[in-house]
C-alpha cells in the first residue's frame, strides 16, 4: 500500500483542489541522488541537460490524491522545473537550449501529474501533462519502482519538440541541426510520510 501512493512524488508541487471525502495527503521528500535530464541528438553528436535536483532537496512537498482499484487521480499537482537552472555541459550549448525552450518567454517546463495507474509492485503507468513553451501535451507512460522505505523510480519518455511549436536552432550555416525527438530521464529517489 505505501509503494503505491509514493509514485506520484517523482514529478509533484502542492496539490491542492480535491474536496472528496477519501481524500490523502502526504508530504514527499526528494532526495539526493536524483536525477533528472533531457538528452538528444543533433546529425553530428548527442547532447545531454541535466537539471540541478538540489532545487527538490531545500522544500518538502505536500500532495494529494484519491485512490479507487490501484488508480490514483491528481489535481492541482505540478512540478516547475526553471529552464536555467539545467546545465548541457557548456555555455554556448546552454544557451541554444534556453533558446530552443523559450526561456525568454517561458522560463519553466512544468510537469503535472494526472493519473497513476499500478500493474503491480514494481511497475506503474502513469500520465502526466507537460507545459513547454506555453503549449499542453498529455503523455502516459510506464515507470519501475524499487525499494521500501527509499523509493526510486526510473523512467525515460520520448516527446517531439514540434509537439510543442518548438524549432530547433540550426548552427555553422546549417550543418549541425538538432533531430525534433528528445527523451527526458529520470531516476528520482523520495521518502514520504503522512502528513500530521
Amino acid at each position: 500500500m505505501k509503494t503505491y501512493f509514493l509514485l506520484f512524488c517523482l514529478f509533484l508541487s502542492v496539490g491542492i483542489g480535491f474536496s472528496q471525502t477519501n481524500l490523502e495527503t502526504r508530504e514527499v521528500k526528494i532526495l539526493p541522488g536524483s536525477s533528472l535530464s533531457i538528452s538528444g541528438n543533433t546529425n553530428i553528436n548527442e547532447f545531454e541537460c541535466d537539471f540541478n535536483t538540489h532545487e527538490f532537496q531545500e522544500e518538502t512537498i505536500k500532495v494529494n490524491f484519491i485512490k479507487k482499484s490501484g488508480t490514483f487521480n491528481f489535481s492541482n499537482s505540478v512540478l516547475p522545473l526553471k529552464n536555467e537552472k539545467f546545465d548541457c555541459g557548456n555555455r554556448r550549448i546552454n544557451k541554444d537550449f534556453n533558446e530552443l525552450l523559450k526561456t525568454d518567454k517561458h522560463s519553466r517546463i512544468l510537469l503535472k501529474v494526472k493519473q497513476i495507474q499500478m500493474q503491480d509492485k514494481e511497475n506503474a503507468r502513469v500520465t502526466l501533462n507537460f507545459q513547454i513553451a506555453g503549449v499542453d501535451k498529455e503523455y502516459t507512460f510506464p515507470v519501475e519502482v524499487s525499494g521500501e522505505d527509499e523509493l526510486c523510480f526510473n523512467g525515460s519518455l520520448a516527446l517531439n519538440i514540434t509537439d510543442f511549436n518548438l524549432e530547433a536552432p540550426s548552427k555553422v550555416f546549417g550543418l549541425i541541426v538538432i533531430e525534433e525527438e528528445i527523451d527526458i530521464n529520470f531516476n528520482l529517489n523520495i521518502k514520504t510520510h503522512a502528513k500530521s
